[in-house]
């Protein structure tokens, strides 16, 4: 359930978005963060992405959309998939709508970021297709980078969630890419996609508590969020890139302690 929002204007993307989650009968809530699908693309895999979504329905799973529903191709595109995708962009972006629709229905949607595949056509007609997709489903436009204020039971939880635009090509630059993001901006858990890969690690800082005056370990959990894209024949392949397996992290927000999970 929608609880507040600061800058929710129509037009304008959320600044913070303020939530209220239900824990389940396991005593935490779930989140998982569904995005780069590039539905259109020759090698997006459909099937298995709706499999996931199916799993979060079944299980009461909170999804945040992270950018790139879409493979968007123009004219103006790197690379030829304005002649490989399969349907237009308006076509994709339909189906992406009723893709995600039943999460939004079941309240299970915590919003919408838009993606650099979205961007392809916002930079050429002013229009956004992940904020489209945002509007029909009735949930917040999260735009590139939002803060997310959860409250689970009596705790509360801070992410930084964004799309990126990280050009990294292997493992550990795509999780420095993502680590970075961790020291500029003081959040529990950090959701960085567009890169490719899945990966959930908690990172351990140090700070001193004022009122007991003692130092004490504090963990930010920073995920990449994945994609649901097959490697043969991809541009990943093209280029050289690693494969990486498909899939999302999952993130586990507890209600009777102050406890954070994350895994892959």
């Amino acid at each position: 359930m929608i609880t507040d929002g600061v800058n929710d204007r129509v037009g304008h993307p959320i600044r913070l978005n303020v939530q209220t989650l239900e824990a389940g009968k396991k005593g935490y809530a779930a989140i998982v963060p569904l995005g780069d699908i590039h539905y259109g693309h020759p090698c997006c895999d459909i099937k298995r992405v709706t499999k996931m979504r199916d799993y979060c329905l079944a299980n009461h799973i909170y999804v945040i959309g992270m950018g790139d529903y879409i493979e968007c191709g123009t004219r103006e595109s790197v690379g030829d998939s304005v002649y490989e995708q399969e349907m237009n962009p308006r076509q994709q972006t339909e189906v992406m709508v009723e893709f995600y629709r039943p999460l939004a229905e079941a309240e299970l949607l915590l919003g919408m970021h838009g993606g650099n595949h979205e961007d392809r056509v916002k930079k050429l007609t002013s229009f956004d297709p992940a904020k489209l997709i945002a509007k029909e489903l009735g949930v917040h436009y999260l735009g590139d980078a939002c803060w997310s204020l959860f409250r689970v039971g009596k705790q509360n939880y801070t992410m930084y969630s964004m799309h990126g635009a990280s050009g990294s090509r292997f493992e550990h630059t795509k999780m420095k890419a993502a680590i970075d993001i961790s020291n500029r901006f003081e959040a529990d858990i950090i959701l960085y996609a567009h890169v490719h890969y899945k990966f959930a690690m908690p990172v351990e800082r140090q700070r001193v508590n004022v009122r007991n005056r003692t130092v004490e370990a504090r963990k930010v959990h920073v995920c990449l969020t994945g994609h649901w894209m097959s490697y043969d024949d991809s541009y990943a392949q093209k280029l050289g890139f690693p494969p990486c397996s498909m899939g999302a992290p999952k993130v586990e927000l507890w209600a009777n302690r102050w406890d954070i999970h994350s895994s892959v």
